[in-house]
């Protein structure tokens, strides 16, 4: 049996060379990565390349890398800075993507949820009520409710204060509960949302 290493221990077996590990890490983080791109913007060989030139410079700079306890947050803030400089290239130089981006809600939701109908109701509501947040709130909401970060690594994520932070997913959240029958509901149903 295979005993499954904590972030901290993973992390500093690929900063000493260790290609098993970098390749664990690059099999896990990437798909959520690619996910979180998405949300951005849909040109998926941006995202692509953007991840490729991440795990590059990972594996360039091994030996410089600090620590870390949590790879994944660790790997998005990277990936997240890394994608709007490339967006930023893309785009006129006189737009701007820092506060007013474009960040996007897919939905898909499991078959057997699908079925019930008073859940599919309530998943169609929310979506129609998260399309009409702003980027920021979309954005706050994925990263707190999908990638399970705390309010300090969301507040990180997004160069936010902690009070700020709260505050934005609170709004957030209040603003969904007014779209719904069931506000009980609502954070079971949100991580169907974001999949």
């Amino acid at each position: 049996m295979q005993v499954k290493l904590d972030d901290g221990s993973r992390w500093n077996r690929f900063r000493k060379g260790d290609d098993s590990a970098f390749a664990d890490i690059y099999s896990e983080i990437t798909p959520r990565l690619y996910r979180y791109g998405l949300k951005f913007t849909p040109n998926q060989s941006i995202i692509e390349d953007v991840i490729q030139d991440l795990f590059s410079d990972l594996i360039r700079n091994r030996n410089s890398l600090g620590a870390t306890n949590n790879i994944l947050f660790y790997l998005m803030r990277s990936f997240k800075r890394k994608l709007f400089r490339t967006l930023k290239k893309e785009i006129r130089p006189t737009e701007s993507i820092s506060d007013d981006y474009i960040f996007e809600v897919n939905y898909s939701v499991e078959n057997e949820i699908i079925e019930e109908e008073e859940t599919r109701k309530q998943t169609q509501l929310i979506l129609h009520a998260l399309k009409k947040l702003p980027a920021r709130q979309k954005e706050a909401i994925y990263l707190k409710y999908q990638e399970e970060m705390n309010y300090k690594e969301v507040a990180e994520m997004m160069e936010l204060n902690v009070e700020s932070c709260r505050n934005l997913i609170s709004k957030a959240i209040k603003s969904l509960r007014q779209a719904i029958e069931h506000p009980t509901q609502l954070i079971h149903l949100l991580s169907f949302i974001f999949k």
